[in-house]
């Protein structure tokens, strides 16, 4: 930027005040028990449920899954721009928002609605149909919400600060989700095994705690950082929407920095049983891992703001999570039942998930400033289809790390169920558990390293739109 120096790094400053911005953290932070309520469901018991309990042939559930993954990488961008173009008395996204959820919360419910009773192709057309239209329905609510994340602060530190909730909120929705349903499940089977009424009624249950944030979500946040007059309505060609991420360096470092994110968090979690129940020999690690690490990342979530005051902006802690992030996972790659013991390692595991959950927040927290580095390029305001596109690099990442671990899996020699593996196959493990992780933290530092958007670039931007009468916020 040639100007850049014309402004100084701008003090801290803060849309909301007091008691006021923690009802408005809190309140868009609900969002994510609107989507991970009922959504982890899905992720979580579907494949098992559609198999086991609705008897969908499994060779027809693989390819569902494959076919709404594909599907959903289309999808995020053509919602995220149909949102950028919406103008509402509400705003852009939480109509959206609203839409989003009315659909997906009895979607799911449907989704756990067997009907066993059904002839094989009745049942399977049930299922698969009703997946594919519930996927359109989470994009609906999660694409609009992570853009609001943008508009909810002119601010970029509190905007971090707004992450750091969001983030906090997530973790603990999906730990509530996942340790409810089963023992759900269980009561409401009753002594007779009714399987098919003990899961729907659990998806009710479970589904039913998300209704009330539907409301605290939409009704305690506002979008006050508005597009330009004139791009209201205006619809996006496809140059116009590639040029939003090509003429946009910032956003195309925080979107494989998702890509990183994704791959590392799913592949870890993926690997984790494997990792404990052979290397370790202690499956119930895994469940005290999982558990623990979820209540870690939550509040390491929470306390990313403070990260970023004691490193001096954003890009200051990314670096530093990501720097001790590989000292961290490179020690744990050498330590095994014959060197060490379990507690240091989940010691270790749990430090590494606190480094995690900083980054998490932050990169959410990132996106609505590489937004307004692509409305200083372009002309163009696009927060979501700026978050349609690290929603596509996440899931992306989330997609490659379970295939490479199996595909690993398999060239080494593992078999399945057995009570010991090869040494090759446990290698393996030990490879994607901790030797990737630290790999990945590496690949954050070089990211990082390139990414120039600070606190005093974005100021300049900001000025620069005000001054060509781009930059609308409300008073």
């Amino acid at each position: 930027m040639d100007n850049e120096t014309k402004v100084a790094v701008p003090p801290e400053k803060n849309y909301y005040h007091g008691g006021q911005a923690i009802a408005k953290k809190l309140a868009f932070a609900s969002g994510e028990l609107v989507y991970n309520l009922p959504w982890m469901l899905v992720s979580s018991y579907l494949a098992f449920f559609m198999t086991d309990i609705a008897l969908i042939p499994a060779g027809a559930v693989s390819i569902l899954f494959l076919v709404c993954r594909v599907w959903d990488a289309f999808n995020d961008p053509m919602i995220g721009s149909l949102a950028d173009r919406t103008n509402t008395q509400m705003g852009r996204y939480r109509p959206w928002m609203l839409g989003g959820a009315i659909g997906l919360i009895p979607l799911v419910i449907l989704l756990f609605w067997a009907h066993p009773d059904w002839s094989v192709g009745a049942r399977t057309a049930y299922g698969c149909s009703l997946y594919f239209i519930t996927v359109i329905a989470s994009t609906s609510w999660n694409i609009p919400f992570s853009a609001l994340n943008g508009v909810i602060s002119p601010y970029p530190r509190e905007r971090a600060s707004f992450s750091s909730y969001r983030i906090c909120i997530s973790a603990l929705a999906c730990a509530l989700s996942t340790a409810l349903f089963i023992p759900l499940v269980t009561l409401f089977s009753g002594a007779e095994g009714n399987s098919v009424r003990g899961y729907l009624l659990a998806a009710v249950v479970v589904c039913a705690l998300a209704i009330p944030f539907v409301f605290t979500c939409i009704l305690g946040t506002k979008e006050v950082v508005k597009a330009p007059p004139k791009q209201k309505g205006q619809k996006m060609g496809g140059k116009a929407m590639a040029n939003c991420f090509l003429q946009n360096p910032p956003l195309l470092i925080i979107c494989l920095a998702f890509l990183v994110y994704g791959f590392l968090n799913y592949g870890r979690s993926t690997v984790g049983m494997y990792y404990f129940t052979y290397v370790w020999g202690d499956a119930g690690l895994f469940t005290l891992y999982a558990t623990a690490n979820g209540i870690v990342t939550a509040i390491a979530a929470l306390f990313s703001a403070t990260l970023v005051k004691l490193c001096h902006g954003k890009r200051g802690a990314m670096l530093f999570s990501y720097i001790f992030s590989f000292i961290v996972n490179f020690i744990l790659v050498f330590l095994n039942p014959g060197n060490t013991s379990s507690t240091l390692v989940l010691v270790l595991l749990f430090i590494a998930g606190a480094l995690n959950g900083f980054c998490t927040a932050l990169l959410y927290g990132m996106i609505g400033d590489t937004v307004e580095y692509g409305q200083w390029k372009t002309g163009v305001r696009a927060d979501g289809l700026c978050s349609s596109g690290t929603s596509f690099m996440l899931k992306l990442g989330g997609a490659l790390a379970p295939t490479t671990l199996l595909t690993m899996l398999a060239m080494n020699g593992y078999v399945e169920g057995a009570a010991s593996q090869t040494a090759s196959a446990l290698s393996s493990m030990n490879v994607v558990m901790n030797l990737i992780p630290a790999v990945l933290s590496i690949a954050g530092v070089i990211l990082f390293a390139c990414y120039k958007l600070n606190d005093k670039m974005h100021a300049q931007i900001i000025e620069d739109l005000k001054a060509r009468g781009e930059f609308f916020v409300d008073e």
